[in-house]
């Protein structure tokens, strides 16, 4: 059987409910509670790169290797964490003339095989701890840097690219058993708008509410389509913007009696369904 999966990153359970999103819902739906192994290091909230290399490996967090978003490589991050190294100033900018800069996260970084690797023929589209977003999260930190508006304005077009690469993949390769798509929109958009605009925050949740049903439309029929999150979103302490809740989406278009309660619940469901007929 095939698996479609739909990765939405911080995809708050509360409000897909409240605004009745029946093609984010499906038959069967819910949410679990983050662990707190899956928090950043230094801030008490769920950290998606961790996440979702987990979700993809099955592994533990101290087991597949990805401690942060970004690396200098495996080499390098050793290094820089050694006591001596850690208390030079500059060491940044000395490495960086030596031709060597930071990248986000992938599946190079991985000590465990991933979904991808035992399930053939596969489809990874913009999978984070996997493909390479490095161009992606380049081109919204210089966005940032001119002004909220050429942010949001960015969130929306790398949406849009996403949204077209995920179409276009899927009228490519045809013969998948697995392929996985992942878009940040909810995330990015809850940030923003969470506690002082939330009607462009159901903006994106029918956005995505949408692109769902779009998707389920032009996949083969006889396909499992869950969809995912990493975590929600919650309006922060300082009553400005949104952070990451402990809450993380699911949903099923099958009557199947599994549900899950951590991410490392996924790995073996998943391949267990790609072995059906």
């Amino acid at each position: 059987m095939r698996v479609f999966i739909l990765a939405l990153d911080g995809l708050e359970y509360n409000l897909v409910v409240k605004w009745n999103l029946k093609y984010l819902m499906q038959k069967r739906y819910g949410y679990f509670h983050v662990n707190s192994k899956y928090f950043h290091r230094k801030v008490s909230v769920p950290y998606t790169p961790v996440i979702w290399a987990t979700f993809i490996t099955g592994r533990e967090p101290g087991e597949h290797g990805v401690r942060e978003k970004w690396t200098y490589g495996r080499g390098w991050d050793f290094i820089k964490r050694l006591p001596i190294i850690r208390h030079i100033k500059g060491k940044r900018r000395i490495v960086w003339k030596l031709g060597i800069k930071p990248r986000i996260v992938s599946r190079r970084d991985l000590r465990s095989p991933t979904l991808f690797d035992l399930i053939n023929p596969s489809v990874a589209v913009n999978v984070p701890a996997y493909n390479d977003l490095t161009e992606y999260h380049t081109r919204l930190a210089n966005a940032l840097m001119k002004g909220l508006v050429e942010f949001e304005q960015e969130i929306w077009n790398i949406h849009w690219e996403r949204r077209r690469a995920t179409l276009s993949a899927l009228k490519k390769k045809t013969s998948w058993k697995l392929f996985m798509t992942y878009f940040d929109l909810a995330d990015l958009a809850g940030h923003l708008y969470f506690v002082r605009q939330p009607e462009k925050l159901q903006h994106t949740y029918l956005e995505l509410n949408s692109l769902a049903w779009e998707l389920r439309k032009v996949i083969p029929d006889n396909t499992i389509f869950l969809i995912v999150s990493d975590h929600g979103m919650q309006p922060s302490e300082d009553g400005v913007s949104g952070e990451h809740s402990p809450r993380a989406f699911w949903s099923l278009n099958v009557e199947e009696k599994w549900a899950p309660t951590d991410f490392t619940d996924f790995f073996h469901k998943i391949i267990e369904w790609t072995k059906q007929d």
